[in-house]
């Protein structure tokens, strides 16, 4: 089956610092896919670039089969994005920015509204669809983000740390749905810090450092590759996949990290 989303050999430089270097990436349909890593690691470039936000400078990005370089803007029908630092006009009311967002995507507005009426009653937002966003705290607008970005049924749901902000109740919540969309064949792609949630909530997970991917897989994927013992923690698995691919990047000279592919490659291969 073609993976929803597959990155080859993906490079992106800003102002002479190289932010990916190399980048693979599989994400299948139907998971819950986390993409985890230290800070500066690339993480949010990669996402931004699977969105459209930002331009690669070389490589090759697939949505549903798609070359986004080819085709950019019709397989952004198919994405649901909330980035790390959310950003919504406070001149809106709720329920104005929602109708917007399914207006904007094209849903016509007999299903704007029953999704909305879903999602605002789920994440218990009923008695701010008529407030400005101006008014909102920062986890009801977290929240708000969420269901602008589900307004389309999208089939793939991109977030950038989803949980900062949000209490325990909208984070379990929002876990709950992430599951329901899975079990209909949609795909859930989360950038996270949170180690211990990703551990209980990924199917498969990526773990990235300067910009390549150092290894991906399931748990026991992990494990294995890191020689860390089945009874490791992802957390334990982060640290040691972390601490040899620092070990590995002092070894190698930087211009072999330029020729176009990752020097970590193999631990990504089947």
């Amino acid at each position: 089956m073609t993976p929803i989303v597959e990155l080859i050999d993906v490079w992106k430089s800003y102002d002479g610092v190289q932010a990916l270097r190399g980048m693979n990436l599989e994400v299948r349909r139907g998971e819950i896919f986390g993409l985890l890593g230290p800070n500066g690691a690339g993480k949010t470039t990669t996402l931004k670039i699977i969105v459209g936000l930002l331009r690669m400078d070389r490589g090759i990005v697939k949505i549903n089969g798609i070359d986004i370089r080819e085709e950019p803007y019709e397989y952004k029908r198919l994405i649901g994005y909330v980035p790390e630092s959310v950003s919504l006009p406070d001149y809106l009311t709720v329920e104005e920015l929602l109708v917007y967002s399914g207006k904007i995507r094209g849903v016509p507005m007999m299903h704007i509204k029953e999704r909305m009426d879903y999602f605002v009653k789920i994440f218990e937002l009923e008695d701010k669809r008529r407030t400005l966003i101006a008014s909102l705290s920062s986890g009801m607008r977290q929240k708000v983000a969420i269901v602008s970005a589900l307004i389309n049924d999208p089939d793939l749901l991109i977030l950038d740390e989803p949980f900062i902000g949000i209490d325990p109740m909208g984070q379990h919540i929002l876990k709950e749905m992430f599951g329901e969309r899975v079990k209909d064949g949609k795909t859930v792609f989360i950038s996270t810090h949170m180690l211990d949630t990703a551990e209980r909530l990924c199917d498969r997970v990526a773990v990235i450092h300067r910009g390549q991917n150092v290894a991906s897989g399931d748990l026991k994927d992990l494990q294995r590759l890191s020689r860390t013992g089945e009874d490791a923690t992802l957390e334990e698995v982060f640290l040691r996949l972390i601490e040899e691919a620092k070990e590995m990047s002092m070894e190698k000279p930087i211009k072999e990290e330029r020729k176009g592919f990752s020097i970590f490659f193999r631990r990504d291969a089947p």
